[in-house]
C-alpha cells in the first residue's frame, strides 16, 4: 500500500470512532481533530462554522480551572506534565453532565509516535459504564424492601455526618425505632401483608430525610433508625414525637383492634474530638431499649455518660 493510500486509510479509520481526537502542539495549540471532535463540540454549543485551528486547548482548559472547575485544573497539569516530558501519559475520568443529561468522559493524552512535538489527546464516552456502576453501588447501599439505606450505609453516614458535627460544632440526633410485636403481625396476617407494613413505615421515616444531612434507613427485620445532622433536642424530639404518631395513624391493627405501634429512642449531642459516633449508638439503644420497658408505643429521650 502507498504512503498516500495508507495515510488516507488512517484518516478515515479515525474519523469512523465515537472517540473524540485531537492532536495539540506543545504550546496547547490544536493541529487537527477528527469527525468525532468536531461533531461534541456542536451538539454543546459551538457554532457550525466554528474552526479549531486557531483554538488553544491548555488555555481552554486553564479557564475552566480559573472559574473552578477542579477536574480542567488536573486536566492542565496532566497535560504540562507529559508535554515536558515528566510523565509517559496522562489518564483522567472526569464528569461532563449536561442540563438534561449525566455525562462521564475518559481523557487520555500520549505523545504522538515518531513526532516528538506533537500529542494525541482523546475523549471517550464511558457514561453507560458509570451508570451501570452507580446502579450497582446504589444496590449495595439500599435495602431493597423499603428503597432506605442499609445498614451498611447507615453506619458509613453516621461516621461521617458525626465526624462533620465535630468540626462544626454543630448538634447530630440520632433515632432508633423498634416496630412492637412485628412478629405478631407476622404471624397473624403473613409476611406479604408484614412486607407492606414495613414498606409503609419506610415512607414515614423518609419524609423526615429531606436534607443531606439526613438519613433514614433499615437496619434490618423490623429496625430502623434516622440519622439527622445539625438537629438539636428539641427538633428530634418534636420528629420522635411525630413519627411514633404517624404510625398510629397508619391505621394498621392487630387481629384484636389492637392498634400498631413503634418504640422509639432518641439521643442528640454536640460531639467534641474525644467522642465518638459507637457512644451516641450505644445511648440510643439503651433509650430504645428502655421505650420497650415502658410498655411500647414510647419516645425515651436517652443521655450520654458525658452528659
Amino acid at each position: 500500500m502507498s504512503s498516500e493510500n495508507s495515510r488516507s486509510l488512517h484518516s478515515l479509520v479515525v474519523n469512523s470512532l465515537e472517540e473524540q481526537i485531537a492532536v495539540i502542539d506543545r504550546s496547547g495549540h490544536i493541529v487537527d481533530t477528527n469527525l468525532s471532535w468536531g461533531e461534541f463540540g456542536r451538539r454543546n454549543g459551538l457554532k457550525a462554522s466554528y474552526s479549531f485551528d486557531d483554538c488553544n486547548y491548555l488555555e481552554v482548559l486553564a479557564d475552566s480551572s480559573a472559574n473552578g472547575d477542579d477536574f480542567a485544573q488536573e486536566a492542565v497539569q496532566g497535560l504540562k506534565s507529559v508535554i515536558d516530558g515528566h510523565s509517559e501519559s496522562f489518564y483522567l475520568e472526569y464528569p461532563c453532565h449536561s442540563p438534561d443529561q449525566q455525562r462521564w468522559f475518559i481523557m487520555r493524552m500520549v505523545r504522538l509516535k515518531d513526532s516528538p512535538e506533537q500529542f494525541v489527546v482523546s475523549h471517550h464516552d464511558i457514561t453507560d459504564r458509570k451508570l451501570v456502576e452507580q446502579q450497582a453501588e446504589y444496590l449495595a447501599m439500599h435495602d431493597p424492601l423499603t428503597d432506605l439505606a442499609n445498614r451498611r450505609y447507615f453506619e458509613m453516614f453516621l461516621k461521617q455526618e458525626f465526624r462533620r458535627s465535630i468540626r462544626k460544632g454543630t448538634s447530630i440526633s440520632l433515632l432508633e425505632i423498634d416496630l412492637d410485636h412485628f412478629k405478631r403481625f407476622n404471624d397473624e396476617f403473613g409476611h406479604v401483608e408484614g412486607d407492606d407494613c414495613l414498606i409503609r413505615v419506610g415512607r414515614v421515616l423518609q419524609t423526615h430525610a429531606r436534607r443531606p444531612t439526613d438519613l433514614a434507613a433499615r437496619l434490618g427485620g423490623d429496625e430502623f433508625a434516622l440519622v439527622m445532622g445539625e438537629t438539636n433536642n428539641s427538633a428530634s424530639q418534636h420528629v420522635a414525637d411525630t413519627i411514633e404518631q404517624a404510625m398510629r395513624r397508619l391505621n394498621i391493627c392487630f387481629e384484636n383492634g389492637e392498634p400498631f405501634t413503634a418504640s422509639v429512642g432518641v439521643v442528640s449531642m454536640v460531639p467534641d474530638p474525644a467522642n465518638t459516633e459507637d457512644q451516641i449508638l450505644r445511648a440510643t439503644d439503651k433509650a430504645l431499649y428502655k421505650a420497650k420497658l415502658l410498655g411500647r408505643g414510647k419516645v425515651v429521650r436517652g443521655q450520654l455518660q458525658n452528659g
